[in-house]
């Protein structure tokens, strides 16, 4: 994704996500009259902006590479969960790692939905020198991010043990009085352990994307009262894609929604207990090393708006005459 900001004599290039330089300076195709030479104050603010085009390139690029890797991290970790589910050996173990994915998965949705609702806010009351196109451009980047992040909450949940019927009880023998004797049967225990946790992931899931739908929906209200009050025509227009974009999220976000309510629909093959613990062991490396990207990711996404506020700032200073 590539945005072009166009004034006389050059162009700066800004690119999100795409791994390309995020601020490269290309000459314009015109060929303008001889400039004069710059005055010391404006040459420093040159050098000064050069130095900050480069930082932000520069984080922009630390920002793609970690999106890279959360990215294929999540990709590995879910192929190897969906087609694993639980035996009467391994109990719930299996079940419960999938249960701890989810959670990790909800903390990035959660994220990248403060981020949205913060870009919104910075439209109205800004405290970084933000592009409306910038902060448009930040904003569908979250956007597809909770779409998938949901979308893998889904497609793992659809992957928990479903509810079968079995016997309470299975003969065990005849008793000393000559009759038939009973006991517990194990898979009746067993399904009763599984179907518990997929009926708590459930109603949680359920619980967590309708609040994510009722948010998205105040969120447009919002945005319809800052239409109505907008300073120009543009501003307007503005608040109504975001106010379009959410409406396209929350329909995304209802379909995810009858999914779930749907239930489990792909179990995945049954592991020994040795088999999850070892599984178990890399599906924990697997989350802390996730942790610990994320939290590179959002550092760096600190410093990039910071970088580029300043960059905004500069090039606004060395365009005055």
């Amino acid at each position: 994704m590539k945005l072009c900001f166009l004034r006389p004599y050059m162009a700066l290039v800004l690119v999100w996500h795409s791994g390309q330089t995020l601020f490269a300076q290309a000459p314009d195709s015109s060929t303008p009259a001889k400039a004069p030479a710059p005055t010391p104050a404006q040459a420093i603010l040159k050098a000064r902006l050069a130095g900050q085009a480069q930082r932000a390139s520069l984080l922009g690029s630390e920002i793609h590479n970690a999106d890279l890797r959360i990215e294929s991290r999540f990709d590995d970790l879910l192929t190897t969960l969906r087609v694993v589910s639980d035996s009467k050996d391994s109990h719930t173990k299996v079940t419960r790692m999938k249960e701890q994915t989810i959670a990790s998965l909800q903390k990035a949705v959660t994220y990248y939905q403060q981020k949205r609702a913060w870009l919104e806010e910075q439209m109205v009351r800004p405290t970084f020198n933000l592009t409306q196109t910038q902060k448009q451009m930040i904003s569908n980047d979250f956007e597809e991010r909770i779409e998938k992040r949901v979308k893998q909450i889904v497609d793992l949940f659809q992957t928990f043990p479903k509810h079968e019927e079995f016997e309470r009880y299975k003969a065990a023998g005849i008793n000393s009085f000559g009759g038939v004797s009973y006991e517990d049967s194990e898979d009746y225990r067993q399904n009763l352990r599984l179907s518990s946790h997929t009926s708590t992931m459930r109603s949680k899931l359920i619980k967590d994307i309708q609040a994510s739908i009722d948010q998205l929906h105040q969120e447009n209200l919002t945005l319809a009262d800052m239409a109505s009050k907008a300073a120009n025509p543009e501003l307007g227009e503005v608040y109504g894609d975001e106010q379009r974009k959410n409406e396209q999220l929350r329909d995304v976000l209802k379909e995810d929604l009858e999914a779930i309510k749907a239930g489990p629909t792909v179990p995945g093959r049954p592991v020994s207990g040795h088999e999850a613990q070892a599984l178990d062991k890399v599906i924990k490396h697997s989350v802390d090393s996730l942790q610990g990207e994320f939290t590179l990711l959002f550092s760096r996404y600190a410093d990039w708006l910071t970088a580029a506020s300043a960059l905004n700032t500069l090039r606004a200073a060395v365009a005055k005459p």
